[in-house]
């Protein structure tokens, strides 16, 4: 039996926010935390996607970035604070990748690994130096096939 596609839904800034972020920091990487929420309503499950903060880090380069647990707590609780949205909550990591590769197997285990602390599917996001998002989901330390819709 076929798995039934998490759908991901960007909406708001987190478009913006994202593509604004990794142009910023060309010509190295740089990633962050994914905000939204899951809305298990339907039949498939949908991450809502509304923001995508940056958690800077100053080793990065044009090919690596990595989230340091600490800045990205304080990044996350910074955000939801400042942010006041009552449903909003970790959904995923995002980083950029300024040349045009999807995610890596680096990546891929990473997602999973954060997958195992939650109960519904998290997402990666990578961001291409088009404007072009390849999207990972993942849940309970397994692979989910995702699709990205856009608003």
């Amino acid at each position: 039996m076929t798995a039934v596609p998490v759908q991901a839904l960007m909406s708001g800034p987190a478009l913006a926010e994202l593509n604004a972020a990794a142009r910023a920091a060309l010509p190295r990487e740089t990633g962050g935390l994914l905000l939204g929420w899951w809305d298990t309503c339907e039949a498939a499950e949908t991450v809502i996607v509304r923001h995508a903060i940056e958690v800077p880090d100053r080793q990065a380069t044009p090919t690596s970035w990595v989230r340091r647990p600490r800045a990205a707590q304080a990044a996350l609780s910074r955000a939801l604070t400042t942010l006041g949205h009552p449903l909003l909550g970790y959904v995923g990591d995002w980083h950029s990748h300024p040349e045009a590769c999807a995610a890596s197997r680096q990546d891929k285990e990473s997602i999973l690994r954060t997958s195992l602390q939650y109960e519904h599917p998290v997402l990666l996001l990578i961001r291409l130096p088009d404007d072009a998002v390849d999207l990972t989901a993942a849940q309970s330390g397994k692979s989910r096939p995702a699709r990205l819709h856009q608003q």
